[in-house]
């Protein structure tokens, strides 16, 4: 999906404020910038990680198979790359996890990763605001709370404290912890998350998880 632009004005427009969602930005062959994207019903849904580190982990996945991504904050992306396929309202692809099947993450053929996400559509003809829905910001929370974190929000704060350096590393270091397989998402039965701090992947069974 091209990007119209970065750090367009808004207009006043509330956009991923209240809490802050990063994507993952690249460019194509004919060196135009993109965002990643997942197809869905109602079009191109971009893809929305709640946690800068989760997209990092994403990133460092894709540099294995040759792709490259930088990890943007959402709020810097023009909004209008958020339209839904009727133009009349917004979408994104909210990452929540990783599916796990049989000791390692499952992949996709062309080598991406597969994942645990949800839709988030809101409607608007004039969009006025874009935030993360409650409903899926509480199966996030919960999700994690089943894996025992409970403190994830301020895990999420202490990550824009990183730099550059120890974000790539510890995110090299989550992928050598596990093995990266090809199978069926729909087969999967957890749900994989990474702590950061202490470096540690969980698992939610899929029948716990809202």
């Amino acid at each position: 999906m091209l990007i119209p632009g970065i750090r367009h004005d808004r207009s006043g427009l509330s956009f991923f404020r209240a809490l802050p969602v990063y994507v993952l930005f690249f460019e194509d062959d004919d060196g135009d910038p993109c965002l990643v994207t997942e197809k869905t019903e109602q079009g191109q849904a971009v893809v929305c990680f709640l946690s800068s580190f989760d997209a990092m982990i994403e990133a460092a996945h894709a540099a294995i198979c040759g792709w490259f991504y930088d990890v943007l904050p959402a709020s810097d992306v023009d909004w209008r790359v958020f339209r839904d396929a009727d133009r009349l309202g917004l979408i994104a692809d909210v990452h929540l996890g990783w599916p796990w099947f049989d000791s390692g993450i499952l992949v996709r053929p062309s080598g991406r990763p597969a994942r645990v996400s949800r839709l988030m559509h809101h409607w608007a003809r004039v969009p006025l605001t874009f935030e993360v829905n409650p409903v899926i910001l509480a199966e996030y929370s919960r999700i994690r709370e089943l894996a025992g974190l409970f403190a994830w929000q301020e895990t999420h704060r202490e990550l824009l404290n990183w730099d550059s350096q120890r974000l790539h590393q510890v995110a090299g270091r989550a992928l050598g912890l596990i093995e990266l397989k090809h199978g069926d998402p729909n087969a999967c039965r957890q749900i994989a998350v990474f702590d950061p701090e202490f470096e540690q992947w969980h698992w939610v069974p899929f029948s716990q998880a809202p």
